[in-house]
């Protein structure tokens, strides 16, 4: 049996009536369906409620991301391109322009979960119920619709009211739609966002603020490459409050098998939540993105589910991609021979306790997942899934890749600390 979806639908959403005119609530799915109370109802993960009540304390505390902007400045197709998979390309004639709050919750992986708020266009208003609980407010700012100052105007009044509420609210600023013939070049984005700062900065002196006290982050993005991906990464990271640690035990496996990186992806968005101290190179994060998906792909198509291994066959997976012609790329289950040299990140530990199973029995991607893509330049890509929807993805060069049983062995004890200190949080 061939697994037709390796990743079911995992956003769950509701409508809102709460914002004056914005009465109409303008979804364009894939027939779902909603209940009495106006909830759109779209299936879940196995064992997981069809429904969310966005009232409920344990949905209540997850932080929030807050998406405003003007009308068809993009936040609704980021949110759709992210975590619902759609290709950017559709947000053309898919998406309607949104009319009410849509509310999503994302909850991928234990280490990472939190809610969206994305509000209609032009919407700025807010009471402590929208800024008192949110981690985060991204302004989505339309780079091609110039000028900024009435919107950059609004943007000023909303951050005013939000620090007002909430004075540890994160404030970004994602210069959206960076892909036009007027931004041909890196020169003229870099002009843009220095012309959004510039009024930005003016707009909170004139409100009463100085623009030193607010702490704004800037990020060029655009659906079509990369960019998004990163800004959302950053985003996502400061909601993370293991993330520390993380880092710490990241920076200590890249330091004991001598890699030259190492991030750790939420497979599902393909979102790094954390990676090692070192200088991050967004090529690199690009390439190892594009990893995830040759591996979702190949295990879609070539993928055994576990009634299968119960009726004797064999789970070896191949994957075959590469970032250019000459690269050549392996993939495949299980440990080298065994490796005189051992190397720890935490305590000793006996391998069954690395190796726990958590597997959703109509997924392709489980417990067992890794692949390897070695580029012609001689470095080597290494991916092994660590936990829920939750993969790490290293780069080294070859020669050091060479005591594979080593690296295994060290990424069985990053899992063991990822699980221990998932169980620690839910204590």
């Amino acid at each position: 049996r061939r697994s037709n979806s390796i990743l079911p639908p995992l956003i769950n959403k509701m409508q809102s009536n709460e914002y004056g005119d914005y009465d109409t609530y303008d979804y364009v799915g894939t027939g779902d369906a909603h209940d009495d109370e106006g909830m759109l109802v779209v299936p879940g993960q196995p064992g997981r409620p069809t429904d969310v009540n966005f009232d409920d304390p344990k949905v209540a505390s997850m932080p929030k991301i807050l998406l405003m902007g003007p009308r068809r400045g993009g936040k609704t197709s980021i949110q759709r391109v992210i975590f619902q998979k759609m290709s950017p390309h559709e947000t053309l004639f898919r998406l309607e322009a949104t009319q009410s709050l849509e509310r999503a919750i994302v909850d991928h992986t234990p280490l990472c979960r939190f809610t969206v708020w994305d509000f209609p266009g032009d919407f700025y208003e807010g009471d402590e119920t929208v800024f008192g609980g949110a981690a985060s407010l991204i302004f989505v700012v339309d780079a091609q619709d110039e000028p900024y100052d009435h919107v950059l105007q609004s943007f000023t009044d909303a951050v005013t009211k939000a620090i007002k509420l909430n004075p540890n609210i994160v404030i970004e600023v994602f210069i959206n739609k960076v892909d036009g013939e007027l931004f041909l070049s890196d020169e003229s984005k870099y002009d843009c966002r220095r012309d959004v700062m510039t009024q930005v900065s003016d707009e909170l002196e004139d409100a009463g603020l100085s623009p030193d006290s607010v702490n704004i982050r800037y990020h060029l993005t655009s659906i079509y490459d990369h960019s998004i991906y990163e800004a959302l990464s950053r985003v996502v990271q400061r909601l993370i409050p293991q993330l520390p640690t993380l880092e710490n035990l990241l920076n200590v496996l890249v330091s004991q098998c001598s890699m030259e990186k190492a991030y750790l992806f939420d497979v599902v968005s393909k979102l790094f939540i954390s990676t090692d101290p070192g200088p991050v190179d967004m090529q690199s994060v690009e390439l190892c993105s594009d990893m995830i998906d040759v591996v979702l792909d190949v295990s879609g198509i070539y993928g055994l589910g576990p009634s299968q291994l119960e009726l004797g066959h064999s789970a070896e997976s191949n994957s075959v991609g590469s970032a250019d012609p000459n690269a050549t790329s392996e993939s495949k289950d299980g440990f080298d021979a065994p490796d005189e040299l051992v190397g720890t990140l935490i305590s000793q530990a006996p391998a069954e306790d690395l190796e726990e199973e958590m597997v959703d029995p109509d997924s392709a991607y489980d417990s067992e997942s890794a692949s390897v893509i070695r580029l012609s330049n001689g470095m080597v890509l290494y991916l092994k899934e660590v936990d829920t929807m939750l993969a790490l993805v290293c780069i080294t060069r070859s020669e050091n890749f060479r005591k594979k049983s080593l690296i295994n062995y060290n990424i069985g004890c990053l899992k063991k600390a990822l699980r221990a200190l998932v169980d620690t949080e839910a204590l």
